[in-house]
């Protein structure tokens, strides 16, 4: 969890409510101090100097938020003051307390420690000054009110690191959802382009053994080279429709255009991966051998894929709580594996989606893509890719 900063951004309501309660605070303070109802008698007259010293030991806590630190220290050396000065403490204490409260709630470890120190500290001092409305009970009092704003503040801060950590880990389930969504997509397009080759291509084949009947037979069959043009121009239009109704799943439905993309990831991305799958609820270790190369960026690309794919499959499927990611780098061909230790189940797979479009991918690429249950229980995913260009048939 991210320390706080010193200087924190607030809302206004925020603002107005440590104002008004600033306010309310040192309005009470001076009418019980003033009052003389804890008042002790060896002590001094309430004056200028006591009532400022108040004044500064309990407003400062309309700081508290974005000082928490600084305003613990102002309201401690305030309460000093009156103690020093033998003005009348009172209700003064309301200011450290509160700000110790805040400094521990918001603040890091760290501020938590120093916080402590500064309390103690100030503790230890009044102790050794003796004044005379400090008693033996008064001193275990203050005690018991410090310590009890220490376990308050604590506790309130890990209700907050808490609500933190359950609004991080359904972002990292959301971004390893777009990310699935975007591979759903590329892998689609992939489908698109296999089959805008199969449109095409046979449509090609066809026009040009038309195209040489109607050239041999133009002189001495023109009814049937005619015939022969007419095939030509009924198979592009025919090719030509198919090619349309492919290429409009690859327009952008929001803007018609396409959108700028950013570099592909490749498998030095598995770190960031990780720990995205970490923050959602899943451990994750990677294990690296061999000396990486320059690799293909398609096949650095489809092992990526691979290694998400598997580890969104152990978020959404299987109940795993640990999953072993391992890459082999070798002479010739990639490895990649995903071994995970939560139910032996195979993850549903719908047409164009999951493992069934990580086999297509991979096999592009001339590799192999096997699944199944382990023996000990849990899911293995594992591919090897060559590293040599496939050419395709």
């Amino acid at each position: 969890m991210a320390p706080h900063s010193e200087l924190t951004t607030l809302s206004r309501n925020q603002q107005a409510w440590d104002i008004a309660l600033a306010a309310a605070c040192v309005a009470t303070t001076l009418v019980v101090n003033l009052s003389g109802s804890e008042s002790v008698p060896a002590n001094s007259e309430p004056g200028v100097l006591s009532v400022g010293l108040t004044v500064v030991a309990v407003g400062i806590i309309a700081l508290r938020r974005r000082f928490p630190l600084a305003v613990l220290l102002v309201a401690l050396l305030g309460v000093l003051g009156l103690v020093l000065t033998k003005g009348t403490v009172g209700l003064a204490t309301l200011g450290p307390f509160i700000a110790f409260y805040t400094a521990v709630a918001i603040g890091s470890r760290q501020q938590t420690k120093a916080a402590i120190g500064l309390v103690a500290g100030a503790l230890a001092l009044t102790t050794v000054v003796r004044p005379v409305d400090l008693s033996r009970e008064g001193a275990a009092v203050n005690l018991a009110v410090f310590a009890g704003a220490l376990l308050m503040g604590i506790s309130a801060r890990t209700r907050r690191e808490r609500f933190a950590a359950v609004v991080l880990a359904a972002e990292q389930r959301a971004e390893l959802e777009r990310e699935r969504a975007t591979q759903s997509a590329t892998q689609e397009r992939l489908r698109i382009t296999r089959e805008l080759h199969d449109v095409i291509g046979h449509a090609m084949s066809v026009m040009v053994v038309q195209a040489g009947v109607a050239e041999r037979l133009l002189d001495s069959d023109p009814q049937r080279a005619r015939t022969a043009v007419g095939e030509i121009a009924s198979t592009g239009r025919r090719s030509l429709a198919e090619m349309r109704q492919v290429l409009g799943v690859l327009r952008d439905e929001s803007s018609g255009e396409s959108t700028p993309r950013g570099p592909a990831p490749t498998l030095l991305d598995l770190p960031a991966l990780a720990a995205r799958v970490e923050g959602a609820g899943l451990r994750v270790r990677v294990h690296t051998s061999g000396v990486r190369e320059e690799l293909p960026s398609g096949v650095d690309l489809a092992a990526y894929r691979v290694v998400q794919e598997a580890l969104t499959n152990c978020l959404r499927h299987s109940g795993a709580t640990c999953a072993d990611v391992r890459v082999l780098y070798a002479s010739d061909h990639l490895e990649v594996e995903v071994v995970d230790d939560g139910q032996a189940v195979d993850p549903p797979s719908p047409p164009g989606q999951g493992l069934a479009g990580l086999r297509e991918r991979v096999a592009i690429h001339g590799g192999a893509l096997l699944t199944g249950t382990q023996p000990s229980g849990g899911f293995r995913v594992h591919a090897t890719l060559p590293l040599s260009p496939v050419v395709p048939a």
